[in-house]
């Protein structure tokens, strides 16, 4: 298979790291970016030939333009686009900030949509191209004290099936990866507010089933799943990644089937007098 070049946001750490130094490891050209250029000194070493370091905050115009342009100019063209910056944030509706949810969007859900734009259309001109969204089960359940970053990435869910279904027909594959929990330092560097004392999170997540999630998977394993699957003659448009999540998406799943059939009667306006 030809190699192919791959641009990757948020490659300093986590996921994106673990994805750029397997497609490196097997001989692929890679675009990795982040916000601090500093970070990706040691992909470059790995195959300076092979990797085009470069600064990207996804929140600027004007930067995704410049990075854009640079990975073009270096390698002719993006065969496939990774999304995966982002950031999360631990805080109640009650409690946590309405800046601190619009900064969650602007990068989750703004940021990419724009990274996207900025890519598509020449995917589009050559009827060929791969566009990879790395989302979260959160994108799937709510869970206590995750709103915000669980509204970020329903929204990006929401968004990724559309566009999926919007470029198929025009050559281009779309995939939602959702992520469980994996041994990155994701977790540890979400800001956190403080919840006001009536509630009480350990239940909470005792009861939405994420509270025995552990370390994590191993993110090597995660980005090695995930290429097998965009490998494939038709990827995925979303795959969970990761045991855990499996388990947590399958519990609520179960829920909303039990919940939708007590109310099925009402659901079809069949209702008594």
């Amino acid at each position: 298979m030809p190699a192919k070049t791959w641009m990757i946001t948020g490659c300093s750490t986590g996921f994106g790291r673990a994805l750029a130094e397997a497609l490196i490891a097997r001989g692929e050209r890679v675009v990795a970016t982040a916000r601090r250029p500093g970070t990706l000194k040691s992909l470059v070493d790995q195959a300076p030939e092979q990797v085009l370091a470069l600064e990207l905050d996804i929140t600027l115009a004007d930067r995704i333009d410049a990075a854009v342009a640079a990975a073009n100019a270096r390698f002719g063209a993006i065969d496939v686009l990774v999304n995966n910056a982002g950031f999360g944030g631990l805080g109640t509706v009650e409690d946590a900030s309405l800046e601190a949810a619009r900064d969650m969007f602007e990068t989750n859900v703004f940021g990419t949509l724009a990274m996207t734009k900025a890519v598509l259309p020449e995917m589009i001109a050559r009827r060929s191209g791969q566009i990879v969204m790395i989302g979260s089960v959160a994108g799937q359940i709510g869970f206590p004290a995750l709103a915000h970053y669980s509204a970020s990435k329903f929204a990006l869910a929401g968004l990724t099936e559309s566009l999926a279904a919007e470029v198929a027909p025009l050559g281009v594959a779309v995939t939602l990866a959702e992520l469980g929990p994996f041994a990155t330092h994701f977790t540890q560097s979400m800001g956190m507010t403080t919840p006001s004392a009536h509630y009480d999170l350990g239940a909470l997540s005792v009861e939405a089933g994420n509270s025995q999630w552990g370390a994590g998977d191993d993110p090597k394993d995660g980005a090695a799943a995930l290429l097998a699957a965009l490998d494939a003659p038709s990827p995925p448009r979303r795959l969970i990644l990761g045991q855990p999540g499996l388990d947590v998406v399958a519990l609520h799943e179960g829920r909303r089937m039990a919940e939708r059939e007590r109310w099925l009667a009402t659901s079809q306006l069949q209702m008594k007098a």
